[in-house]
């Protein structure tokens, strides 16, 4: 998420912080890059979890420390998150009230058709999560899920591209867990002669900067990352300043910021 680590370091230099940033590859995780963030001086650190913490322990370290991400830290750590399943839910529920019936989930998972008991045993990720607030939204109107309409996809441009030749027949509307999918899904679409809106919606998640100048214009929810960046770095800072408060979490408020893709 560049976006997130430009707002970070916006956020760490109006307080009078320098920031080092690091990369770690998700096939060693977070444990890999551990080791190297001890032999560089920061003050503390802010990890961005991008997979479940599975081992606790990772969380205890000489150094204070910040997550961000979709993750629960279980009260371990300070944790800044996002609204997931509500602005999901809002955004579905937004399209629904509209009149659409077919909406398409781009990046979702149809492990949310399980029953409960099957998924208390899986971690959830950020796909669950928002794919549970576009279940939500039908269930609150009466409406079951048509499962078939819930695409997997890599959540970059080529995945919406390619998910949109899986779509059954012609939904109503696509609903995309990323800005990136929905970019790909509209450039697709289009190629495919299909106008949007006026035969396709399509709503994105996280209100990119290329979601104002893609064509058209993308409506997205806007879970507001200047204000997780900020709160993820005054909790850091009070951390170094010697706050010995109870781990704290935070999670961000949303705006469905409406632009040209929706009618």
């Amino acid at each position: 998420m560049p976006y997130l680590a430009d707002s970070i370091v916006a956020a760490a230099r109006s307080r009078g912080y320098a920031v080092i940033t690091d990369t770690y590859n998700s096939a060693g995780g977070l444990a890999q890059a551990i080791p190297e963030t001890k032999k560089l001086a920061a003050d503390g650190w802010i990890f961005f979890m991008g997979s479940p913490i599975t081992d606790r322990t990772i969380l205890h370290q000489p150094y204070p420390l910040v997550i961000v991400g979709d993750y629960d830290t279980q009260g371990l750590a300070d944790w800044v998150t996002m609204p997931n399943v509500e602005a999901v839910r809002t955004a579905v529920g937004a399209l629904l009230d509209s009149g659409c019936r077919r909406i398409a989930l781009i990046g979702g998972t149809a492990e949310n058709a399980c029953p409960d008991a099957d998924r208390e045993s899986r971690p959830e990720t950020t796909s669950t999560m928002r794919t549970r607030g576009y279940v939500l939204a039908h269930e609150e109107r009466g409406l079951q899920v048509d499962w078939r309409l819930v695409r997997n996809a890599d959540w970059v441009q080529s995945g919406g591209r390619d998910a949109v030749a899986g779509l059954l027949d012609d939904p109503d509307a696509v609903m995309c867990l990323n800005d990136a999918l929905a970019i790909g899904v509209i450039h697709e679409l289009q190629r495919r002669g299909v106008r949007v809106p006026q035969d396709m919606q399509v709503i994105g998640f996280d209100n990119v900067p290329d979601a104002e100048y893609c064509m058209p214009g993308l409506t997205t929810i806007d879970p507001h990352v200047d204000d997780y960046a900020r709160h993820a770095v005054d909790m850091l800072i009070a951390r170094i300043e010697g706050s010995a408060d109870p781990f704290r979490t935070y999670v961000t408020s949303y705006d469905l910021v409406r632009r040209a893709s929706t009618c």
